[in-house]
């Protein structure tokens, strides 16, 4: 029988209700799976059995309530607010009460668990709430000194005085392993959170630097556009001035170079780094890159060698950006192996993750990475003379607007490996390129 995962919403930035809940969610099967061992270990010490049925009541209330958690940890209903949290810790508190209650009031060993709740309610609840949790479980305790039932004792085939020591051994480990954990874990959950803020903040500044490279390319993009229409219809009206063979020919050799300043001047904004001014395509990955492969042999000589297990992955991407950072990444791996004297053929691979990413990947035999491999990628940075710093900051971009990565790694034997990754839009049969 497969095991059925648990789908907890992902939770906001402000969201906390929804990480503290799962964990209450966890840990109270822990506890409820933990009284039930304790049922059998305590049944010949309750002063009768019908309290069992209560112990079992209980125990089904706590079941109850996590299936309700569940439903709302699957859910997207919003953030989960405090109150919510500070009422599942108030529950466990009275199921606490009601079994120590029942279970010898404060002689039972186990009381020392309610600290367990009191310094979960301290990490997890805003300190009204915190307070909260600590006066009830005070309040909880208070009433086990109001005529409990008592544990007997002398039904158990230990002695009391071995049967409590051992007890209270058993509560201080609970208490001491149950708070370290989920101190660990929660720590660790906030360390991830951490994390994402801090690559979210670094998606923004880069960004906001996009934006800014793209508003001059906006710019320049505009300037030169009208001296290229002016010269445009320059261009038509002296073709019906002058007929001649000789000046038609030159005319169309100049709007063929008109034409191609044009179409510079249209991928201005995407050579800037901005992929949204290309429109998006859905196609296969492989194809694009033979694309842009065919392009970029045309102004190079070096070989290169082109393997596409793809199985014809369909990739959403804005299709002229894919194409010019493909080919600034071979541009890259071509000068990287010029400077290394190396005339090897360069690598392109184009394949599929276990979980069905598209990759695409550019090896050469070059120079390698710099010492500051790190600063690989952001806006400016070169390690050329005469680089701007912006081909690996647009392949960048291009995969982050797409969900996916661009990394870099040493290869054995020298040179480097700049891994390209996609989300699959969907899958189809292998495409022809």
């Amino acid at each position: 029988m497969k095991r059925r995962q648990l789908r907890i919403a992902v939770p906001s930035a402000t969201d906390e209700g929804t990480l503290w809940l799962s964990w209450l969610y966890r840990l109270r099967w822990v506890a409820v799976i933990a009284q039930i061992v304790t049922l059998g270990f305590v049944f010949p010490l309750l002063a009768n059995v019908g309290l069992m049925a209560v112990w079992g009541g209980i125990v089904v209330v706590l079941v109850g309530a996590n299936g309700w958690m569940l439903r709302k940890l699957e859910g997207n209903d919003g953030d989960i607010p405090p109150s919510t949290v500070f009422l599942q810790l108030g529950l466990d508190v009275t199921a606490l009460t009601g079994f120590f209650y029942i279970g010898g009031g404060p002689d039972n060993p186990f009381t020392s668990l309610y600290l367990v709740h009191v310094a979960m309610a301290g990490i997890m609840l805003p300190p009204r709430h915190a307070v909260g949790i600590a006066f009830w479980s005070l309040l909880g305790y208070g009433l086990l000194f109001i005529d409990p039932w008592p544990l007997r004792w002398d039904h158990h085939a230990l002695p009391e005085d071995v049967l409590h020591p051992v007890g209270q051994a058993i509560a201080q480990t609970i208490t001491s392993t149950s708070v370290a954990v989920f101190v660990i874990g929660v720590a660790s959950s906030l360390r991830r959170r951490r994390e994402q803020l801090l690559q979210a903040r670094e998606r923004t500044a880069r960004t906001d630097r996009l934006r800014s490279v793209g508003t001059l390319a906006a710019g320049a993009a505009h300037e030169l556009n009208t001296p290229l229409s002016t010269m445009g219809l320059r261009l038509r009206r002296i073709g019906r001035r002058y007929e001649d063979t000789d000046t038609v020919r030159d005319l169309d050799v100049i709007r063929e170079q008109l034409d191609r300043c044009t179409s510079i001047v249209e991928r201005l904004l995407i050579g800037a780094g901005d992929p949204s001014a290309s429109d998006i395509e859905v196609r296969p990955l492989g194809g694009m890159c033979a694309e842009a492969i065919n392009l970029w042999e045309k102004s190079s000589s070096l070989e290169i060698s082109f393997v596409d297990d793809s199985g014809g992955l369909l990739v959403e991407l804005p299709g002229i950006a894919f194409q010019q950072a493909l080919i600034n990444l071979l541009e890259n791996a071509r000068e990287a192996q010029e400077e290394a004297d190396r005339i090897d053929p360069l690598e392109l691979f184009v394949g599929l993750t276990d979980d069905d990413l598209g990759v695409v990947e550019v090896r050469d035999r070059g120079i390698g990475l710099p010492e500051s491999d790190d600063q690989v990628g952001e806006p400016f940075f070169t390690t050329k003379p005469t680089g701007t710093g912006l081909g690996v900051f647009v392949a960048q971009s291009v995969a982050d607007g797409a969900g996916g990565g661009l990394a870099y790694e040493r290869r054995d034997g020298g040179g480097t490996v700049a891994r390209w990754w996609f989300p699959a839009a969907e899958r189809t049969a292998a495409v022809p390129i």
